[in-house]
């Protein structure tokens, strides 16, 4: 009895072409770990931009005049990126006896002793609609919001001002 060993060639063969699909995979897992590096990189920088983004931010209260200017809103030394938005005050409690001025300060360099006078509005007898709105702008060292009750009786004003930080 005769037995001839099967050729090698057909398995050497197969083995070169799975070596090959091995390395051709390896090839692409190193291409595919460089592109998911590069997409981490640019989730980083997109979330770099997005957490420095200002979110807008409120605070409020209730100010009963007494006859002297008061501090309705105030931020007197920002940190960080400070962008104020607005004050509303809500007039609702204001008669035709009443007198109100409203002054806007701003500090506009860092370090200054104190804000300077921007605006003064002075609002006489009822006030339509009831809902001031002070449109505030932009400031890096900054801001102050008075009110001064000059004629009539001591009231309750109702505010509330927004700025991005």
């Amino acid at each position: 009895m005769i037995h001839n060993p099967p050729s090698m060639a057909a398995i050497e063969l197969l083995i070169a072409e799975l070596a090959a699909d091995i390395a051709a995979l390896a090839a692409d897992i190193a291409a595919l770990a460089v592109s998911v590096a590069a997409l981490q990189a640019d989730i980083t920088d997109i979330k770099a931009v997005t957490d420095a983004l200002p979110v807008l931010t409120e605070t409020g209260g209730t100010l009963t005049t007494d006859g002297t200017e008061q501090l309705v809103y105030v931020n007197e030394v920002p940190l960080g990126i400070f962008r104020p938005i607005c004050v509303k005050i809500d007039c609702t409690n204001h008669t035709a006896t009443e007198t109100i001025v409203l002054r806007t300060y701003y500090r506009i360099t860092a370090g200054a002793a104190a804000p300077i006078l921007q605006d003064t509005v002075t609002y006489i007898g009822l006030i339509a609609p009831a809902l001031i709105n002070i449109d505030l702008e932009p400031n890096r060292f900054g801001i102050r919001v008075t009110m001064e009750k000059t004629v009539g009786t001591n009231r309750d004003y109702d505010w509330e001002a927004f700025y991005k930080i």
